[in-house]
């Protein structure tokens, strides 16, 4: 009968030699459980491996006694393993709001939290803005690249490589120190073409008098220069640089599909079409094979690089001839 006996009094003093905390580190395993219930659940690791210390450390917390000697290699050891769960957690936990000398800060003011995204709002807005001018200052110039492109196109399907020859983009110096851009230059044995594109869409009124012509969309009305009298220049320059016949150059005008020509133009006005006939309609050589050669070659003489720079040059020239006006 005594083994029974003997079996009763051995679980006592098994939990009676479990190493048992402080009252002190006993209410901080405690509030770490309250810490960690409320941030990551009562089923996260840290907070079952707390609450497994508290259940079997603090039973019978002992009272702090003040020891001169160093603590044991064990206590040392637990108390690195503590400080380094600890490191481990705060690396996924939110940092506390506590200041440079530990103490806990005041939680930020409703005007704050409520300026700053503001703030972050009228950044965006202002850079927006900023975008939306930068697109609106660029945009005709994307618009006569785009025209231009859809011309260069057409002209290049539908006028023969052996008798045309077909040089784009050709900005010119002038007198005056300014410049003067040439959308295209198709030369040939009938004559040089000067082709001024224009990439406009809603209705157009003009004839060939008008120094405006006016430009529909809707209910608004835009005037621009006279494109025939844009042309001119063109080829009263190039005729100039080359040392050539005004009456060899012939002046075309070609606008893009979007726009609706309300009235009466001259033959050498229209969409894109309409003008490769209006070329091909001139059969007489009036330059023969070897001058041919001699003009495109020195129209790349003449042109300026193309390029940002020259460009640029172009730009500003025409904004403070026409007062900010872009007109090639």
């Amino acid at each position: 009968m005594s083994a029974p006996l003997y079996a009763t009094q051995q679980y006592p003093i098994q939990q009676y030699q479990i190493q048992q905390y402080t009252k002190a580190e006993c209410i901080f395993i405690k509030q770490q459980l309250a810490d960690y219930r409320r941030r990551l659940g009562s089923n996260s690791g840290l907070y079952l491996q707390s609450k497994t210390s508290f259940d079997k450390h603090c039973q019978h917390p002992v009272r702090k006694t003040v020891r001169l000697s160093q603590p044991s290699s064990n206590r040392i050891a637990k108390a690195e393993f503590v400080a380094k769960e600890n490191h481990v957690a705060s690396a996924f936990l939110p940092a506390k709001d506590t200041d440079l000398a530990g103490q806990r800060t005041e939680p930020p003011s409703p005007f704050t939290l409520m300026f700053k995204p503001l703030l972050i709002m009228l950044l965006l807005a202002f850079l927006g803005s900023l975008a939306l001018a930068y697109f609106k200052k660029k945009l005709p110039q994307i618009k006569g690249r785009i025209g231009e492109n859809l011309v260069i196109k057409g002209l290049e399907k539908h006028l023969e490589r052996d008798e045309y020859t077909i040089i784009n983009d050709v900005t010119l110096p002038l007198e005056d120190g300014g410049t003067t851009q040439v959308d295209h230059v198709v030369v040939s044995r009938f004559g040089i073409f000067i082709i001024e594109t224009k990439n406009m869409s809603g209705r157009i009124f003009g004839n060939e008098k008008q120094a405006k012509w006016t430009q529909t969309i809707h209910c608004s009305k835009h005037q621009f220069q006279n494109p025939l009298r844009q042309n001119y220049k063109h080829t009263k320059t190039l005729s100039d640089l080359l040392g050539l016949p005004h009456e060899l150059f012939h002046s075309v005008v070609v606008f893009t599909r979007n726009a609706e020509l309300k009235t009466k133009l001259p033959d050498n006005v229209g969409h894109l079409d309409e003008m490769v006939s209006y070329i091909k309609a001139f059969n007489e050589e009036i330059i023969n094979y070897k001058l041919k050669i001699k003009v495109v070659k020195h129209v790349g003489v003449v042109k300026l690089k193309q390029g940002r720079k020259t460009d640029k040059q172009h730009v500003d020239y025409l904004n403070e001839k026409h007062s900010g006006s872009l007109h090639s």
